[in-house]
């Protein structure tokens, strides 16, 4: 019974996973910073040649006029999104050292509710 029980618990939640919506990534140096801030150093979580993870806890004071702050219904997910400029420096700076260049791909908020950036390094 535990089992069935799982594995009808597990199978929606999968395919709600499957069917989130991705971010469209972009140039990280097209990416806004105003209006943002990073109330903790940024902490680098992941990073290797290919890409870096930042997490850091933000402050946004206000939001674009129509832009969508919680991205619901959105074709172009992540145009409103922003980072603050230490978060963007790091990630820039990160991928040029390997002679890349870094494209953002969006942020996500982790299980504390820090944000998370992802970069990827093209």
């Amino acid at each position: 019974m535990k089992k069935k029980f799982k594995i009808m618990f597990l199978i929606p939640i999968c395919i709600l996973a499957s069917c989130a919506m991705q971010e469209t990534p972009r140039d990280a140096d097209s990416v806004s910073t105003s209006n943002t801030k990073t109330l903790t150093k940024p902490k680098i979580t992941n990073s290797d040649e290919k890409g870096i993870s930042i997490r850091y806890a933000q402050i946004s004071i206000g939001f674009d006029a129509n832009c969508n702050p919680n991205r619901i219904m959105r074709d172009e997910l992540n145009e409103c999104s922003k980072l603050p400029e230490n978060v963007k420096s790091l990630a820039i700076q990160h991928c040029e050292s390997v002679g890349k260049k870094a494209l953002f791909l969006g942020n996500k908020t982790n299980l504390i509710q820090m944000t998370v950036s992802k970069f990827e390094c093209e």
